[in-house]
C-alpha cells in the first residue's frame, strides 16, 4: 500500500480510529453501508434479528440487489430507487433504507416508498412460481392477495418517541381497538402483511 493510499484512508470520513489505533467503518454512510450489506448471510441475520423471528419462521434463503429501480408510471416520470431490495424464497419482500438526514416530510417519504414497495412486491408475487402453479380459478381468488412486505429504515437520527428503545414497528391499527387496549388486551394490527420497522 502506498503512502498516499494510507493517508487517503486515514482521512476518509467514514473511517474512525479508537484509542487503541483500531479502525472501524461508520455504517451510516452509503459507501460503508453497501460494503457491510453486500452479503446474503449478513442481510439474513439482520432481518431475522430485527423481526424477532423464531426458528419456525426465520428467513433461510434470500436474494438481494442494490439501488433497485421501481418502474412505475408517474406523471413526471420520477425515478425511484430502493437502497436494498430483498426477496425470500417464500415470497416475502423487504426494502432496507439507510437515512442520514431528517427532513420535514420524512414520514411522507416513508409512506411513499412503502407504496412503491407494495406495487413492486405485488408485481413480483404475481409472477412467482407459487402463483403460477395455481389454476385459473385459484388465481382469480388470489387476485388481490398481497405478499408480506416490510419496510426497514435505519436512521442516523432519532424518530422514535421513547429513548428507551432502539427500534419500533409501525403497522395499521384500529383506532377503536387501540383506545380499548390495555396491558392484558393489546391491540393487534388489522393488516399484518405490511409493516414499517424504524431503527
Amino acid at each position: 500500500m502506498t503512502e498516499n493510499n494510507t493517508t487517503s484512508e486515514k482521512n476518509a470520513y467514514y473511517i474512525v480510529t479508537n484509542a487503541q489505533g483500531e479502525q472501524f467503518l461508520l455504517p451510516y454512510y452509503s459507501e460503508t453501508f453497501r460494503v457491510l450489506m453486500d452479503d446474503k448471510d449478513t442481510i439474513r441475520d439482520m432481518l431475522n434479528s430485527l423481526l424477532g423471528l423464531d426458528s419456525d419462521h426465520e428467513i433461510v434463503d434470500l436474494d438481494y440487489e442494490f439501488e433497485k429501480p421501481i418502474d412505475i408510471f408517474m406523471p413526471e416520470d420520477d425515478s425511484v430507487r430502493l437502497d436494498v431490495w430483498v426477496t425470500t424464497k417464500d415470497n416475502r419482500y423487504f426494502n432496507i433504507e439507510l437515512q442520514n438526514r431528517n427532513h420535514p416530510f420524512f414520514l411522507d417519504r416513508l409512506q411513499l416508498y412503502n407504496s412503491y414497495q407494495t406495487l413492486r412486491g405485488k408485481y413480483e408475487y404475481d409472477r412467482s412460481a407459487y402463483f403460477k402453479l395455481m389454476d385459473e380459478k385459484e388465481r382469480k381468488v388470489h387476485f388481490y392477495e398481497l405478499p408480506e412486505m416490510i419496510s426497514i429504515w435505519l436512521c442516523n437520527f432519532s424518530i422514535l418517541k421513547s429513548n428507551d428503545i432502539f427500534k419500533d414497528t409501525w403497522a395499521v391499527y384500529s383506532e377503536d381497538e387501540v383506545c380499548r387496549s390495555d396491558a392484558m388486551h393489546r391491540a393487534l394490527p388489522v393488516f399484518s402483511k405490511n409493516k414499517y420497522i424504524d431503527a
